[in-house]
């Protein structure tokens, strides 16, 4: 036992630390975010839509007041797919809970697993800066943003994936693909715009690139059941057709004082100086940081590699800043992140990659142990006050901000996720099928989230029988009579779905489905799972 504890005390002391720095989550009850509310109906409806048998995850049918919307189509899944099968054995806001302190104590351990090799008490350091890093709690404490903690949580994996691909040369195995696979779905923005630095940081090696690179395809073939359709239908959105519903990217940049202190606050993101967030890098990490490009610079062994980090990093910072606006203005794609603050997951990943040669070239000074332990003690110093929401909700509280937006949106604008062919305007139903000519009778009738059913005496008339079916129009809806003909829908004007019976008695199936585009991507998934499977098969019989 004591030989155990002995081979893993960094990692028990990385968790036991992490669970220290994150301990006011375990309050009982539901803390006050910008997002938080959201997950909570975004898990009980990904539960919900999971019991109905919607796999992959992309209908709402719930929402917008029961129309239904393609929301894990376009808002990044993987979360969901967790906190919907923990909440299944406890509750909805016990399992974003549990998510959010499992995601922050993986992205230390994967920091700590990525630098472990050659100095395990450094590694062990640069795993606490990295989990308290002022970003983390702005995600964790004040934004609610679920999305970004998993996606911090998993870098680290992702780094320490192809740097055993590459600087360990091992060869590649089925679950070297999975980590940036589940971080392509983790987050929309964070996965892609990381992968981008990945391909670079991937470029920049010496050896193993051709490994690397096949690692990224299979990863990306992993995730494209959700990618595909995000990035080619997004054109299916209300937000695509009339983006100055969106947020402005040009009233969220950050000044750069604002990068090295700004007060800590826990209201939004305002034009100007006048935020009522933190952007703030944290002292502690620009002081590494810049030590480690200056160590960068006048290293006479720096790599290319080491150069395309710091350019990285300063990259990242120059983003944010105002000074980027001819280039937020021209990459189009650009504006879809909405504010350009959320680069600061860059410099939060990019800072242990940056210190770590700087601070290894000090490992052999007689006070390197201590310098390590001021260091932290700043770092501990400067964050001490964020850890922390600004309240908790009793339960009053929390039923009334439960009820606010239930079955409404879950997202800050409705029409951000609502299909282009609905109105701006909030609708409500007291029918699920309104006659709109003919001569007919409706024998039967049987709804859920994702489909109705319905039998239809539809008799002969001089106008054509017409119904509207209330539910959002999205493609991906199909109509199929008595089990056999496919029946068209089309948008009605205020972008439901209208239907024309045919004569006689039929039944209908009106039931979500996938688009063909869908369809394609589900296939490429399908295929790269083969592709690990086969992988792995190979990886057994060398082993033989």
């Amino acid at each position: 036992m004591i030989k155990l504890l002995s081979k893993y005390r960094w990692y028990l002391g990385l968790l036991i630390v992490g669970l220290f720095l994150i301990s006011s989550i375990f309050h009982t009850g539901w803390y006050a975010t910008h997002d938080g509310i959201f997950h909570i109906y975004r898990t009980e409806e990904a539960l919900n839509m999971l019991k109905l048998g919607e796999f992959p995850l992309r209908w709402a049918g719930n929402f917008d007041q029961g129309f239904g919307i393609p929301l894990f189509a376009f808002v990044y899944p993987l979360p969901y797919y967790i906190t919907s099968v923990i909440s299944y054995f406890t509750s909805s806001i016990l399992s974003v809970k549990i998510l959010t302190v499992v995601a922050y104590l993986i992205g230390g351990l994967g920091i700590y697993q990525l630098f472990k090799k050659k100095d395990s008490m450094l590694s062990f350091a640069l795993a606490l800066l990295y989990l308290m890093t002022p970003y983390q709690y702005l995600n964790i404490f004040v934004r609610g943003a679920l999305g970004e903690i998993l996606a911090l949580g998993l870098m680290p994996w992702v780094l320490y994936s192809f740097s055993r691909l590459i600087v360990d040369g091992d060869k590649l195995k089925w679950y070297h693909p999975i980590p940036l696979a589940l971080l392509l779905i983790a987050h929309n923005f964070l996965g892609i715009l990381f992968s981008v630095f990945l391909m670079g940081y991937v470029f920049f090696q010496k050896n193993q690139k051709s490994q690397a690179f096949i690692n990224l395809l299979i990863s990306f073939g992993l995730a494209s059941f959700f990618l595909i359709p995000m990035i080619c239908e997004k054109n299916f959105l209300y937000s695509y057709v009339h983006p100055d519903l969106n947020f402005r990217f040009d009233q969220h940049f950050v000044y750069l004082r604002q990068l090295i202190y700004s007060k800590w606050d826990y209201w939004y993101s305002m034009p100007g100086l006048d935020d009522g967030m933190s952007f703030q890098l944290g002292l502690t990490q620009i002081a590494l940081a810049g030590y480690g490009i200056i160590y960068t610079i006048f290293n006479r062994k720096r790599t290319k590699l080491d150069l395309y980090i710091m350019f990285a990093y300063l990259g990242s910072i120059f983003l944010m800043t105002s000074r980027s606006y001819s280039i937020w203005h021209a990459v189009k794609i650009l504006q879809s992140i909405q504010f350009p603050w959320r680069f600061l997951f860059m410099p939060a990943i990019l800072t242990p990659l940056i210190a770590y040669p700087a601070l290894l070239s000090l490992s052999k000074k007689k006070f390197f142990h201590y310098l390590l332990l001021i260091i932290l003690i700043f770092n501990f110093g400067n964050i001490r006050n964020y850890r922390r929401p600004i309240k908790f909700f009793n339960l009053t509280e929390y039923t009334d901000l439960y009820r606010l937006y239930y079955n409404k949106t879950s997202t800050t604008f409705r029409t951000e996720i609502l299909p282009k062919w609905s109105v701006e305007r909030e609708r409500f139903k007291t029918d699920e099928v309104l006659v709109n000519s003919g001569n007919m009778i409706i024998d039967s009738l049987t709804i859920t989230p994702i489909s109705v059913n319905i039998t239809i005496n539809n008799k002969v008339d001089p106008v054509p029988a017409k119904i509207t079916i209330l539910r959002n129009y999205y493609p991906s809806w199909r109509a199929i009579m008595d089990g056999k003909k496919k029946i068209e829908l089309t948008p009605t004007d205020e972008g439901m779905i209208n239907m024309r019976p045919e004569i006689g008695v039929h039944k209908y199936v009106i039931k979500i489905g996938n688009t063909p585009l869908e369809q394609f991507a589900n296939l490429i998934s399908l295929s790269s799972i083969f592709i690990l499977g086969y992988i792995w098969k190979r990886s057994q019989k060398s082993k033989n």
